[in-house]
């Protein structure tokens, strides 16, 4: 797992790289389903932490010390991993919204690798980045979401 972790950036940039030489996405209408699909993320995060605020199991992780950070609870971790993955949700929304001010400059374009960059490539090329990371993260909540249920309802 400390594998993957450490092979995790350079796999993110590229990824991006791709995106932004190779794969070069020339369609924006794709960016609105992109939105779509993170909102109804943000509100599972945001539903799931009141579901998790409201239950007693949490109060159960509240008095269990993590075995990584003593300095943190079990629902510390459990909703430190809910607050980065709403993060990059909403920095990915943030750039969609930004991406329509940022293509009035696209005739300032430069050249890598011999591939025509210009700035709106640069911004889509990370929400497509992003978004693949995203669709990661929301697994992996769903599936530690599942096992909190499954847990809070065997301890009653």
């Amino acid at each position: 797992m400390k594998k993957i972790k450490k092979l995790s950036p350079i796999l993110y940039i590229a990824v991006f790289f791709l995106f932004l030489t190779i794969w070069k996405i020339k369609e924006t209408e794709i960016l609105n389903s992109i939105v779509t699909f993170l909102s109804i993320t943000t509100g599972f995060t945001i539903t799931a932490l009141s579901i998790i605020a409201t239950s007693k199991f949490s109060q159960i992780l509240y008095s269990m010390e993590s075995e990584e950070d003593n300095s943190k609870t079990l629902l510390h971790e459990l909703v430190d991993k809910f607050k980065s993955a709403t993060k990059i949700f909403l920095i990915t929304i943030a750039l969609i919204l930004l991406f329509p001010f940022v293509a009035i400059y696209d005739a300032y374009y430069f050249y890598l690798f011999s591939y025509c960059i210009e700035p709106s490539d640069i911004i889509k090329s990370i929400v497509f980045s992003l978004t693949i990371l995203s669709f990661y993260k929301f697994i992996s909540l769903l599936i530690l979401f599942s096992k909190f249920v499954i847990k809070s309802v065997s301890t009653k």
